[in-house]
Parts: C-alpha cells; sequence; structure tokens
C-alpha cells in the first residue's frame, strides 16, 4: 500500500516532548498546523526532561546505541559521521512518505548539514529556521564556517527569530531573511497584574539553565544586588543547576517541571531575566532573545531585564516598554532597580500591561501561517 504523503520532513536536535528551548519554539509554531502533513528526524530524548509540550508528528530518532549520552558524544567527536547518519535517516524517510520539502530547525550543525544535503541528493526545496546564531556560537566554528554559507544558500525561504538576528545574518551571507519569532499561545492570558501571596520577604524568579558565557556574570550580580536592596529580596532559582559561583549567595535552586515553573513566575514578585556583559559570545547574546522570554512575559508578573545595551532583549524591552531594564554592569543600579520595582505598583502594572499588549503580537496562530505558507510554496 502506498504510504500517504508528507508535506514537510523536519531536520532537528530536540524535538517536542522534550524540553529544550528549541523544542518549546518548535512546539508554538508548528501546534496549530496540520499535524499529519509532517514528519520529523531528530535527536534521541533527553533522559528525564520530557515534561514539555508534545506534537502529534510521527518521528524518527537518530541514536548512537540508544543512548543520549553516547549521541552526544558521538555528535561532538565525529560530528561528520553522525549528520551521515542523520542524512540517511531523513532521505529513506522523505522517499518513504513522498515529502514534498525539507525543513531544518538550528541549532544543530549535524542537522541542519544533513538537511542541506539530503535536499541536494532529493532535489527537495529546504527551508532553514535560526533560532540562535550558528557559527557565533558554535561549539565548531570550524565546522560552522565550511557549511553555514552552503546551507543557507541552498534554502529557498530562511527564517530568523529576532529583528536582530535577521539583519546580522542578511549582512553576513547577502542573503534575505525573514522574521518569525518566538510565539505563544495568547488565549488564557491573565486580564493583568496577577496578585502574589503575602511572602515575608519579596521573591525574585529565574528559571532556565545558567552557562558562563550567556548568563552567569549577570545572575552573580542579581546575588550582589539582592543583598545591597533595601528590601532584602529572597532569590528562587529554577534550574537543574546553580553554579558554585552562586553558592555564597542567599540562593535557592530547585529543579521542577515546565507547568510548576510557570506557576513559580505568577507566584513571585519579580521575574529576572539576565545575559551576560562579560562573555566570549558577544555577538550571539547581541542577537538573541531567552526562551524564556515568552514564558515570562504572559505570567501576569513584572520583569527586571538585565542585559547590554546594545543587545536586542534590551533593545525590544525599552521599546516595547515590558521590563524594567538595567543595561549596565553595576550592582548597585540593579539593587536600585530592584528596590523600585518592588515597591512601585503602579509601574508593575503597567509593565504586565504591555507585556501582555506584546504577547497578542506574537500569537502563534497568526505567526504560524506565515511559516505553512513558506513550508507549502
Amino acid at each position: 500500500m502506498r504510504p500517504q504523503g508528507k508535506s514537510v520532513l523536519i531536520s532537528t536536535w530536540q524535538f517536542p516532548p522534550a524540553n529544550s528551548g528549541s523544542a518549546i519554539i518548535l512546539y508554538e509554531l508548528l501546534q496549530h498546523l496540520p499535524q499529519d502533513a509532517f514528519i520529523a528526524v531528530h535527536g534521541p530524548r533527553v533522559p528525564g526532561t520530557a515534561d514539555g509540550p508534545a506534537l502529534d508528528i510521527p518521528g524518527s530518532a537518530v541514536s548512537v546505541l540508544g543512548s543520549y549520552l553516547w549521541t552526544v558524544r558521538f555528535m561532538n567527536r565525529l560530528p561528520r559521521l553522525y549528520t551521515a547518519l542523520i542524512k540517511r535517516h531523513i532521505v529513506r524517510l522523505a522517499r518513504q512518505h513522498h515529502v514534498k520539502r525539507i525543513y531544518a530547525h538550528y541549532p544543530s550543525d549535524c542537522f541542519a548539514i544533513a538537511a542541506w544535503q539530503a535536499a541536494e541528493q532529493l532535489d527537495l526545496p529546504l527551508t532553514v529556521y535560526m533560532d540562535i546564531l550558528w557559527e557565533e556560537g558554535a561549539l565548531d566554528p570550524a565546522l560552522a564556517r565550511n557549511y553555514e554559507h552552503r546551507v543557507l544558500e541552498r534554502a529557498d525561504r530562511r527564517f530568523a527569530i529576532t529583528e536582530s538576528a535577521a539583519a546580522h545574518l542578511e549582512q553576513k551571507h547577502g542573503l534575505k531573511f525573514e522574521l518569525v519569532p518566538h510565539v505563544i499561545d495568547s488565549s488564557n492570558l491573565p486580564t493583568g497584574l496577577v496578585p502574589v501571596p503575602g511572602h515575608p520577604r519579596p521573591v525574585v524568579h529565574f528559571s532556565g539553565s545558567i552557562y558562563d558565557d550567556m548568563n552567569l556574570d549577570s545572575m552573580v550580580r542579581l546575588g550582589e544586588a539582592a543583598a545591597r536592596a533595601r528590601t532584602r529580596p529572597l532569590i528562587d532559582v529554577c534550574s537543574n543547576h546553580l553554579p558554585v559561583e552562586l553558592h555564597a549567595f542567599e540562593i535557592g535552586g530547585r529543579h521542577l517541571t515546565r507547568s510548576e515553573v510557570m506557576a513559580a513566575q505568577s507566584q513571585s514578585t519579580v521575574l529576572f531575566l539576565p545575559q551576560a556583559f562579560n562573555s566570549s559570545r558577544g555577538v550571539m547574546i547581541r542577537h538573541n532573545l531567552p526562551t524564556k522570554t515568552m514564558d515570562y512575559l504572559r505570567s501576569g508578573r513584572p520583569i527586571l531585564v538585565h542585559s547590554p545595551a546594545d543587545s536586542h532583549l534590551s533593545n525590544l524591552a525599552r521599546r516595547e516598554g515590558f521590563a524594567l531594564v538595567v543595561d549596565r554592569p553595576d550592582a548597585d543600579e540593579l539593587a536600585a532597580a530592584l528596590d523600585r520595582l518592588i515597591a512601585d505598583t503602579k509601574l508593575q502594572e503597567d509593565l504586565v500591561s504591555r507585556a501582555l499588549d506584546f504577547v497578542r503580537s506574537r500569537d502563534s496562530k497568526l505567526w504560524s501561517v506565515r511559516l505553512w505558507e513558506a513550508l507549502n510554496a
């Protein structure tokens, strides 16, 4: 019996229900689209983290010895061989399901390169979505330098997650990029500022991973600022790992499921959204938008952004007015901002109102149409 055809084959490292940033971005983009039009080739599930929302899209995991850890080792040490395995999966499934287009969702050197190679072999159109910069943040810059332009040049539609990233990539490659931002389902939003329980002390919340080059110095600065602030807030960190640099501060670290994290956000006084000031990946930070941003924005609680002045995050927060911004690496300035935001209910209401307006402008139902049209061109 002839297999049912599929419009698009997706090539990506993490796929829902994985709880990674890329998987969440993919979920929001694809949840409103016809699920039976897709088939996915992806990496193995991350052990113990499959608590994110799931798509009803069939997939084929490309793993080594059936192990996530062995696959990561293989991908890092023998990327070209892992890429060949992925390409074989893509070609087999594309032929089996009569796929009309290949969609590469970056980040992952191996899955992006394999998607390009398969598109070349099968003579299929290729769409590429960059949810973060490639060469500027790559663990293997040589691989990126060799393949990034060739992959992007082969695509007939190219999307980037921020206006800043799209402009950067256009200038770098001389190719057209379109914006499809990090979107979110805007149904069931709060009507305004969500009241919080009467904590003995204010709570400053952070959720997500903490990395040396992405946000660690700003998290340390938060610890210093909280100790200097008149309001003496507690810091609640929801992360898989609390770096040793934060052990000196009064910081509570805990690991929660995605739904539990969202509940914790709505019950916190302030949500802290940091990026690094001291980083070897300054270009990536300049054009990046942390994945947690959209969850923060829909929480109904006020946001404090701590990010360099030239970053997309700082510029967007100022332009849209959805957060109080501290764009200098100054612990005293950060402490003053904490005190102001914790004490000023009117400021909280204004920030939350603008945040909810911004969430409505990034509604997944609206933006998914743009991607769907490109995938069916």
